[in-house]
């Protein structure tokens, strides 16, 4: 699945963008928004009066490599946080609350389990992060591998908000093509995944299941260790923020109060 997910989403992406290219154009680009060139790792110019061979040296790889992991340990990492929390809570509710024999006996394989998958998807509004605990708890109550890449692809992209925001942008026949290559890629890829643990005999719930030992017990805890000090790290940074945020309007409207001859209640 870790190898399936990327590589649906990639061919879905290449075939999408081709696709487009050779279809007439109802897309002005002069609506288009203006493409910021401004140096990534500390803003030092703007990309557009320095020559790009210049720009493109202002700073080491190394430096580089610092700017990423600190956008990756800062911004990301706070963005993803609370998608993953609330995906882990979906994930434990479902375990805990839904029977095991109930998704074995509305469902199986084949294009009709997909097909509701899909319509399932259309609606929610899920992204990637959200949906890999659900649809990782989901497969241990018995929903096939294809069934659930259904969910983890077809969930982010087709929601009612991507879908209008690809309209607006982009057009409606661009839209269309969008929506095309993610139904025909994802069901092909469901099929394929469904077939490939079919035919290698893997057992799906016991290699999820938390009853499995593995060898490599002590980089799992390792990891989970590590996520789970950077997720409180960010969940404490948004915290302050807040605390931050409401300080400063609370001094700002004081201040326009007593510039006004009023003095602010409390």
């Amino acid at each position: 699945m870790a190898i399936i997910r990327p590589l649906t989403a990639f061919c879905t992406a290449v075939f999408a963008g081709t696709l487009r290219n050779f279809a007439h154009s109802d897309f002005n680009p002069a609506g288009a928004a203006s493409i910021d060139k401004t140096c990534p790792v500390d803003g030092c110019c703007d990309g557009v009066d320095c020559d790009p061979k210049v720009h493109a040296r202002h700073h080491t790889y190394w430096e580089k490599m610092a700017a990423g992991l600190q956008f990756a340990f800062n911004e990301l990492m706070t963005d993803l946080t609370k998608w993953f929390i609330l995906g882990v809570f979906l994930a434990g509710a479902i375990t805990a609350l839904v029977p095991d024999t109930w998704i074995h006996e509305i469902s199986g394989q084949g294009l009709v389990v997909y097909l509701g998958v899909l319509f399932l998807s259309l609606p929610m509004y899920v992204c990637a992060t959200l949906s890999t605990p659900i649809a990782a708890a989901l497969i241990m109550k018995g929903l096939s591998p294809g069934a659930a890449l259904v969910l983890l692809i077809a969930g982010p992209a087709t929601n009612i908000a991507t879908v209008t925001m690809v309209a607006a942008s982009l057009g409606k026949r661009t839209l269309l093509i969008y929506l095309g290559a993610i139904v025909s890629f994802t069901l092909a890829f469901a099929y394929l995944t469904d077939w490939l643990y079919a035919a290698w005999g893997l057992p799906i719930p016991g290699m999820i299941g938390a009853e499995q030992s593995t060898e490599l017990w002590w980089l799992e805890t390792v990891a989970a260790v590590i996520l789970g000090i950077l997720m409180l790290r960010s969940v404490w940074k948004l915290l302050c923020a807040k605390l931050v945020g409401a300080g400063s309007m609370h001094q700002d409207s004081s201040a326009c109060c007593r510039s006004g001859g009023l003095e602010p209640a409390g």
